[in-house]
């Protein structure tokens, strides 16, 4: 049976809003990405958003996406909100660094995704496993600058690890100018010991690869394979999916 997640055929998490709908303002103030819902009540209650050239400062105040709305003096632009989960294959690039690129993660999800969807934080060319999309740039920042998501890797080392340099990882070593560890790590069971699996909390790829390094141990591969409680079932490898409005929220809600 053919896979319903692919990249010909997105699963879409909801129909379209049509023009007519309405929407509340905070609300739609929040899709744009401009600030959080309670930050809209507070920009609205001090006259700083125009629907049509109007100030408008009534809570709850309704909006059609055909309004023209201002948001301190700038129009903000009806683009569609977009939560996207990508198994991520070796060979592309994850990176808020502009210009052209070659083999970018966008190639990955241009099928199904009009505009420039960013990726949530890096990831390199040999790394491979789940990344999140969005250009919701209030969840962006957030799930940015948390330190509390948890995610497992898939760990492969070009040697054995031992027992002594688990311990130093999980002690905390110095990188980047900062004491960073790995709050949990274990052989995989029926593989060899050059092959580990491991709980972080957000640290990045790349501080990940540096504190193996800091033991002693070249990292080959870096499979990421849950993320705050998403996992990869049912998304094979090169393929990405649309998050529904449960799982949207639930990833709101993470601290």
């Amino acid at each position: 049976m053919k896979s319903k997640y692919n990249s010909s055929k997105p699963v879409v998490s909801k129909t379209p809003v049509s023009l007519k709908e309405t929407i509340r303002l905070n609300k739609f103030l929040s899709n744009a990405g401009i600030c959080s819902r309670r930050e809209a009540d507070e920009h609205i209650a001090m006259g700083l958003v125009h629907v049509n050239g109007k100030v408008i400062t009534e809570m709850g105040y309704q909006v059609k996406l055909s309004d023209e709305v201002k948001f301190d003096g700038s129009r903000i632009q009806k683009t569609q909100t977009v939560y996207l989960l990508l198994n991520k294959p070796k060979g592309f690039l994850a990176t808020p660094q502009g210009g052209k690129i070659n083999k970018s993660v966008q190639d990955l999800i241009r099928s199904g995704v009009k505009s420039k969807v960013p990726a949530v934080g890096d990831m390199g060319r040999p790394m491979t496993g789940l990344l999140f999309f969005t250009n919701d740039e209030v969840l962006r920042k957030k799930l940015n600058n948390s330190t509390f998501i948890p995610m497992v890797y898939k760990v492969v080392l070009e040697k054995s690890i031992t027992a002594n340099m688990m311990n130093q990882l999980k002690e905390g070593l110095l990188v980047f100018d900062k004491t960073q560890k790995i709050n949990k790590i274990s052989h995989v069971d029926g593989k060899s010991k050059n092959e580990v699996g491991i709980e972080v909390h957000s640290l990045s790829p790349a501080i990940i690869v540096k504190l193996f390094e800091a033991v002693g141990c070249k990292l080959i591969n870096l499979d990421r394979v849950a993320y705050g409680g998403f996992t990869k079932k049912d998304l094979p490898r090169g393929n990405w999916r649309m998050l529904n409005t449960k799982e949207i929220g639930f990833l709101k809600m993470l601290p």
